[in-house]
């Protein structure tokens, strides 16, 4: 994916949290690089319906081994896991 999508896909994540999670924030205040549960504040729940949605968003099945704090850490880190889920779907 060119940077572009990188934006792309990052920006729809923040959206989702915002519009989807049920969580007082807005788009403008959730930084990239922020800590989805420390800062952010998503909960167990949250973590669970952020992966369905994007699963519905971006078209791609996320494993239960994949399903870990390393991926999700981050709107910045579940962009990167998405892009790189994305681009071996395509091959």
């Amino acid at each position: 994916m060119t940077q572009l999508n990188a934006i792309l896909v990052a920006n729809k994540i923040k959206e989702i949290i915002s519009e989807r999670l049920d969580l007082d924030i807005p788009i403008s205040g959730i930084n990239e690089t922020a800590g989805l549960a420390s800062e952010v504040g998503v909960d167990s729940i949250g973590f669970i319906e952020l992966k369905f949605q994007c699963e519905e968003e971006f078209k791609i099945q996320i494993d239960e081994e994949e399903f870990v704090p390393e991926h999700f850490f981050s709107v910045h880190t579940l962009s990167s896991f998405i892009i790189e889920k994305s681009g071996a779907l395509q091959q």
